[in-house]
């Protein structure tokens, strides 16, 4: 049997990739913050009408900004590995989850 095995260049590449696909979910969750503000004050005194579905908009797109962010970062601290760790990821090293 042979042994396939991702080189260390590839998978460093990839890492990166993941990693950076990480922070952008990351740093999609201000402009969310900042379009349901934007929906809001361009409803002009209706805003009151909407503001509850605005909040329902803000909070669904974090979640999934949320999950994207862990998911490409367990993937990213993942690569090349012989066995899953889930508690593993390797966005600037500096973030784990407790299961």
């Amino acid at each position: 049997m042979t042994d396939i095995q991702m080189s260390d260049e590839v998978a460093a590449q990839i890492k990166d990739r993941f990693n950076n696909l990480s922070n952008e979910f990351a740093n999609g969750k201000v402009s969310i913050s900042s379009e349901a503000g934007r929906i809001s004050s361009g409803c002009g005194e209706f805003s009151g009408t909407v503001d509850g579905g605005v909040a329902i908009f803000e909070l669904g797109w974090r979640d999934v900004m949320d999950a994207g962010t862990t998911a490409a970062g367990l993937i990213a601290g993942n690569t090349n590995a012989l066995h899953v760790d889930l508690t593993a990821m390797d966005q600037d090293l500096s973030w784990s989850i407790s299961l």
